[in-house]
């Protein structure tokens, strides 16, 4: 287990990875931090990059509001494209993401892989304002069945390096040993 120092050390450099993944893909004037936390705020605004949030409300709510008021201060975004973007997708990469984005569908939904989480969200942005997130156990198939029954034409897609998260004790141990020294024999 990592200390909450080192857990805090490890969130944030998730976070820079992340943004700096982000910008590759679309620039940092459309990135949007989601956290109420005033450090990771903080964080965002050294990077360069929005942050939207508000304080004791759980995750799928902080999605829908912050969502709605970006698309309200921006309503030029209703016709882009919206990606939900965890800091904990340590495997992607632009070339992996790249498919998601360029989707033709209204939402494209990325599994865990264990296909019981969603990794990956992408919305079309008008699309985005009436979806109800479904984060939590079995997001994958209630984020599925939300976009369906919004009559959304949705993608699955599956990529091993955006299947893997870091979301307990062995995934990250798996991901520390994606850095080990090949052995020689």
């Amino acid at each position: 287990m990592l200390s909450p120092e080192r857990r805090d050390r490890l969130c944030r450099s998730f976070l820079v990875n992340t943004v700096h993944l982000a910008a590759d893909l679309v620039g940092k004037g459309h990135i949007y931090v989601v956290s109420s936390n005033s450090e990771v705020a903080a964080l965002a605004f050294e990077l360069g990059v929005g942050c939207e949030g508000e304080a004791d409300i759980d995750l799928n709510s902080a999605l829908t509001c912050s969502i709605a008021r970006i698309l309200e201060r921006e309503p030029e975004n209703l016709s882009r494209n919206i990606l939900i973007l965890p800091i904990d997708l340590v495997r992607s990469s632009p070339t992996a993401i790249s498919p998601v984005i360029a989707a033709q569908a209204d939402a494209v939904v990325v599994p865990d892989r264990l296909e019981l989480g969603t990794n990956l969200l992408r919305l079309r942005g008008d699309a985005a304002l009436k979806f109800r997130f479904q984060y939590g156990d079995d997001s994958f198939s209630r984020h599925r069945t939300e976009a369906e029954g919004l009559g959304l034409k949705t993608e699955i897609l599956r990529d091993p390096s955006l299947c893997f998260d870091v979301d307990n004790p062995d995934e990250y141990a798996a991901w520390m040993g994606d850095f080990a020294a090949p052995r020689h024999q």
